[in-house]
């Protein structure tokens, strides 16, 4: 009996075929729409404001603002210890500035300067996004790393994660976005 000989174009179509039925779909990156293209722009206009070197227990960013959460003392006059005793919240919208939003509250914790603040904007989110596909990025921090009475002065970053079927997430990232851990709620 005769064998019938296959031709190579034949292997070539079923392995393309294999292969594309084979493949494991990646998650297309979302766009966010935080505004971390702000957060450069609000600590400048904090300089510009309130003066260089601040201290900072947060800045937080979200579609729209960014809040600025600065440390201070209650009384204008630093504390013995050198540690601020206060915090004073700022806005920055591009619309309207940098604006004083309330009067300083009593607050410590660990703080950075702005020299910490050396995340990468095209990186810092994408594999969060990446990796959770069915929430959306609601606000990103750079919180500081410490104690009130043993700051570090480095600063680290989070991405809050809402899903589409419930809970929220806090996504701990290092400046250029690879998964550190999660506080889930």
């Amino acid at each position: 009996m005769a064998q019938k000989r296959l031709s190579p174009k034949y292997f070539v179509g079923c392995l393309v075929i294999m292969l594309l039925a084979c493949r494991s779909e990646q998650p297309a990156v979302k766009d966010s729409s935080l505004r971390l293209d702000l957060i450069e722009q609000a600590m400048d206009a904090v300089d510009a404001g309130v003066g260089d070197d601040q201290a900072y227990f947060e800045i937080n960013v979200t579609d729209a603002v960014v809040n600025l959460f600065l440390a201070t003392d209650l009384d204008g006059q630093p504390n013995p210890d050198g540690l601020p005793d206060a915090m004073a919240q700022y806005v920055f919208t591009p619309q309207d500035g940098l604006e004083d939003v309330a009067l300083p509250l009593a607050a410590n914790g660990p703080t950075f300067t702005r020299s910490a603040v050396n995340f990468s904007i095209e990186k810092v989110l994408l594999k969060v996004i990446s990796a959770l596909p069915n929430s959306r990025a609601t606000m990103f921090v750079i919180a500081g790393v410490g104690t009130a009475l043993e700051s570090t002065g480095v600063a680290d970053y989070r991405v809050h994660m809402n899903s589409s079927q419930g809970g929220e997430m806090s996504v701990l990232v290092t400046k250029d976005g690879e998964i550190i851990g999660t506080d889930a709620s």
